[in-house]
């Protein structure tokens, strides 16, 4: 028998293109599944929109905006503050040359130079009729304190403390004093003290990691006599921080948050005790009131502690706060609550026509 031949495979019909009619339904449905989906809720709508619905959604939108960090805004802060006393610790790498007024230095160890002398068998005295310069290396604590005296112009104290060494590899603190024509005077490891003559005009600048403005009145160890022969104890007669930030868009800067400190308060930058930051400013004599100091920091920092008798507490700054001073913000939350009315809306009109088409296919 011959072979037979081989069943011919029928041809796959091709699907044909889909007309605009089907594609503009396909749209339409695509529309549909997306409002629904919108509105998914286990019973397939969102509650109608009421204050506390509205309510809850603000709550947590503002507790989404407190935890982005602080950071995206650059927030910066500055301080201008009226105080008597002044304690700084200084940046280990950071070498500080200081020109001070003719005065008296008081050091513990003896020298060879001959503006001293030894007064005590631990205090060497080193008076110099001209303004000298101080060198400070591998960090250190300095506290400035204005001095009460009968002058009509202000004398100060500087104290520099060495900083402590925890281990041997930890470069000493070394005081350099010299003179105008940068001759090296005397230089030392220990306890370096420095009190002015009467001085009308005198500033710095400052770079510092941490910063203690004022003094309580009972912790005053270095009290001298005041008017009447009374314990003149420093403290901080005024102040105010004032908060920055960057909007996203440009790099202006606006102010977010101003806080007033109380006379006799002490501020301590940076709040946390065990943060180093970097804070950049000018200290000198107050031109309004020459007995005390006109402090100005600046700092990357966003909190400042403020130490007050039972009220002890921190000044900083919140993301809304930042974010809710901006115009963008306001736009996009009016575009957020509008789009809440809207999907409601659409959604509520969604499930009134797949109700209606329900009741009319049922009999």
């Amino acid at each position: 028998m011959p072979p037979e031949a081989p069943s011919p495979v029928p041809a796959i019909a091709e699907t044909p293109p889909p007309t605009p009619p089907q594609v503009r339904r396909g749209r339409v449905a695509a529309v549909k599944r997306f409002l629904h989906a919108l509105s998914g809720w286990p019973r397939g709508h969102w509650p109608i929109p009421t204050v506390t619905s509205l309510f809850v959604l603000a709550i947590l939108l503002v507790v989404a905006v407190e935890w982005l960090p602080k950071s995206l805004s650059d927030v910066t802060l500055t301080v201008h503050s009226r105080t008597e006393v002044l304690e700084l610790e200084l940046q280990p790498e950071q070498t500080y040359i200081w020109w001070l007024p003719a005065g008296s230095y008081s050091l513990l160890t003896t020298t060879s130079e001959t503006a001293c002398e030894r007064r005590k068998q631990l205090d060497v005295a080193c008076t110099y009729a001209e303004p000298t310069a101080i060198t400070i290396k591998h960090g250190g604590t300095v506290r400035f304190e204005v001095s009460a005296g009968d002058s009509p112009e202000p004398r100060f104290t500087v104290a520099l403390t060495p900083r402590a060494s925890t281990d041997a590899k930890t470069e000493r603190s070394t005081f350099e004093i010299h003179n105008a024509s940068d001759d090296r005077l005397v230089e030392t490891h220990e306890l370096l003290t420095f009190e002015s003559q009467p001085v009308a005009h005198w500033r710095i600048p400052l770079i510092a990691k941490r910063v203690r403005i004022g003094e309580f009145l009972s912790e005053s160890v270095g009290a001298a006599e005041g008017l009447g022969g009374l314990p003149h104890q420093p403290i901080m007669t005024e102040g105010d921080v004032r908060m920055f930030a960057r909007s996203f868009a440009s790099q202006e800067r606006y102010q977010v948050k101003e806080e007033h400190f109380d006379p006799a308060d002490v501020v301590q930058i940076p709040a946390d005790p065990g943060r180093d930051g970097l804070l950049l400013g000018l200290l000198s004599l107050d031109s309004d009131s020459l007995h005390a100091f006109a402090l100005t920091l600046h700092t990357d920092l966003s909190e400042v502690f403020v130490r007050r008798l039972r009220a002890e507490h921190k000044i900083g700054v919140s993301m809304w706060s930042v974010l809710s001073q901006l115009p963008l913000w306001l736009a996009l939350w009016v575009v957020w609550v509008s789009l809440i009315v809207v999907a409601n809306y659409h959604a509520a009109r969604l499930s009134g026509m797949q109700r209606s088409h329900h009741e009319q296919r049922t009999p």
